[in-house]
């Protein structure tokens, strides 16, 4: 039970480093970092990271560790890890602040329109 709850471990901590690489989400511990990363998350690897968080809560019971659900575990781990692999920080920085931009233009179009309106109402065009 002891080595369930090392492997547990050690599963964990791959999950919450990927996580603060390629989410650039932290936390205080996993189900932490679940909530904080939502919608980042697909729902079905929110739920895996919630049970994962679980799991290592009973891991640390020497009783309830016995209660865990290693194949779903193992499931959830690796679920999450070749998501994790495939998500790229930089491709989400570069979207992010495209969206931003994408943004600022339409905004500065609706005032360009805006004043082309208006001088054209006051006769001055």
């Amino acid at each position: 039970a002891r080595m369930d709850a090392n492997i547990l471990h050690k599963q964990i901590e791959e999950i919450r480093g990927l996580m603060a690489d390629r989410l650039r989400v932290r936390g205080r511990d996993l189900e932490h970092q679940v909530r904080k990363a939502g919608r980042l998350l697909p729902r079905h690897l929110r739920r895996d990271g919630a049970f994962l968080a679980q799991a290592q809560v009973m891991s640390q019971n020497p009783k309830l560790v016995r209660l865990v659900d290693r194949p779903r575990v193992d499931r959830a781990h690796a679920d999450m890890v070749i998501f994790l692999k495939t998500v790229d920080a930089k491709d989400r920085a570069k979207a992010k602040l495209l969206g931003i931009l994408g943004a600022v233009a339409f905004n500065l179009l609706v005032v360009f329109i805006a004043v082309v309106w208006y001088l054209w109402w006051r006769g001055l065009v």
